[in-house]
């Protein structure tokens, strides 16, 4: 008989294991990138050089790192022995397993860094750390999994009806934006309240709740070009920002546009502008087309052609590939369509140096892999209002677990991304730490959905995604842009 306490255990031993395995990797990251790479040449102890004593945020990094790496060891150690008391499935057991094998690999090479090594030791190190964590993440997941809780009936019209007229969380992905609160279908008296009305009607087309994360994309983008060397002109951030917001505003008018007939069917839509006509769809559409040729003017008048070419291929790809192409007929929608939310990262780095760079790119790619992880939560919480609206969103058609693996597995890839990308852009102290702090809040939300199925804890996972995605984005335009002048 199988000891349900004991695999209680066991998962709690594994999950604070992954844990342990990803702040390595964020520090371990942050470490090769700064001067705490140099200076602490040995194991022990750093330079005595008091110009980089003086430097706290260094100098926790060197003592960070070697703490999470000795912690982390004792934890893989015991991961490694509880697997052989616990009744656990034997893809589970050989993950482990492999673990127990690469971590010592992994210790012998950052030894071999600390006496002198070729420099590829250090790319080596690593890489071979993030294999470590994800296969720790991929036995978390099948542990959870082997445990299954009682799946909460969905809340159906509780949840979608208490949080239908609510504004939802800002999010760069978020293709369904929840806009503006419940209108009333009498008619304003008065010219001036009818024209607050209609005025309110057309800002609520363009989707502002988005606005102000894309544009901290953006702004992020622009500050990692600056560690190129090329300066940030006000002019430039400036009219970048209003190019996006514009943008931003066209392809979410389209949206609305185009999906004014489903928006009826569901609680989260039901009280846009179009559903009750508070302005005509030819209007809307009029309004969309103006916005986008408003964005192409600031754009190529202020910053450059390249910049854009890039924000009119987002306002396609989101208004055209996504909305009218893949949101009604795929699954997969919300994976595909993540490279519009990723893109305003490509922009910002474009704007400064009207190229295409790898730290943008690398930006790009953790915004594009966060984006299922952030949104798949959301429709967990939300399926059977996406179900009424025709939408095969990924719970909808493969179900809440499988939905909530892909949540997990996303968030690995995003978190290793988001340290990839400090160590290419060589971001420091700041990026590291809060990478690491909101990383490992996401990682724990992501888990309490196994641990309390409902849709209360995946709408609370959302919520926490954003908060993540904010506070590294604006470690990163602290560090490039505040620090760094």
């Amino acid at each position: 008989m199988i000891d349900i306490t004991d695999r209680r255990r066991f998962a709690d031993l594994l999950a604070t294991t992954t844990v342990a395995a990803y702040v390595l990797v964020a520090l371990g990251t942050a470490v090769s990138t700064t001067d705490s790479a140099t200076n602490c040449s040995r194991f022990l102890r750093c330079s005595s050089d008091p110009a980089f004593l003086s430097l706290s945020g260094e100098v926790l990094l060197f003592w960070g790192h070697r703490l999470a790496a000795l912690v982390t060891g004792i934890l893989v150690v015991a991961s490694g022995l509880a697997v052989r008391r616990t009744a656990v499935d034997r893809r589970v057991a050989r993950l482990v397993g492999c673990v127990v094998v690469l971590f010592p690999v992994q210790v012998a090479i950052g030894a071999a860094i600390l006496v002198g090594s070729p420099a590829i030791a250090s790319t080596v190190h690593l890489a071979l750390a993030m294999p470590i964590f994800a296969c720790l993440l991929v036995a978390l997941v099948g542990t959870l999994e082997e445990n299954p809780r009682e799946e909460i009936p969905p809340n159906g019209d509780t949840v979608a009806s208490s949080a239908g007229n609510q504004s939802e969380p800002v999010s760069a992905a978020n293709h369904d934006d929840i806009e503006g609160t419940a209108r009333s279908n009498e008619r304003p008296k008065g010219s001036f309240a009818r024209l607050r009305r209609t005025g309110g009607a057309y800002l609520t087309l363009t989707k502002p709740r988005l606005m102000w994360l894309l544009c901290l994309v953006a702004l992020a983008g622009m500050g990692l070009a600056t560690l190129t060397g090329a300066p940030l002109e006000p002019t430039t951030a400036i009219a970048t920002l209003a190019g996006g917001v514009l943008a931003i505003g066209a392809s979410g008018t389209f949206n609305h546009v185009y999906e004014r007939d489903r928006d009826r069917r569901m609680n989260r839509t039901h009280d846009r502008p179009l559903v009750h006509e508070l302005v005509p769809a030819r209007n809307a559409f009029a309004f969309g087309l103006a916005l986008v040729v408003t964005s192409m003017i600031v754009l190529v008048t202020w910053v450059n052609a390249l910049a854009a070419a890039l924000t009119f291929a987002a306002i396609v790809y989101y208004a055209v590939l996504y909305t009218v192409l893949l949101k009604p007929n795929t699954a997969w929608n919300t994976v595909l369509g993540g490279g519009a939310g990723a893109l305003p990262a490509v922009i910002g780095w474009a704007a400064v140096t009207g190229t295409v760079g790898a730290p943008g790119l690398a930006l790009a790619a953790v915004i594009f892999l966060w984006t299922p992880a952030h949104f798949y939560s959301l429709a967990i919480a939300f399926r059977d209002d996406y179900a009424r609206g025709g939408f095969p969103m990924y719970p909808v058609v493969e179900g809440v677990p499988a939905a909530r693996r892909h949540v997990a597995f996303y968030l690995g890839a995003t978190l290793l991304a988001a340290s990839v990308l400090g160590w290419i852009a060589g971001l420091g102290w700041v990026y590291a730490v809060t990478s690491i702090a909101l990383g490992s809040v996401f990682l724990r939300s992501v888990i309490r959905q196994y641990r309390t199925p409902t849709d209360e804890v995946a709408l609370r996972s959302f919520y926490v995604s954003n908060y993540y995605l904010g506070a590294i984005l604006l470690a990163i335009v602290l560090e490039t842009l505040v620090v760094a002048t």
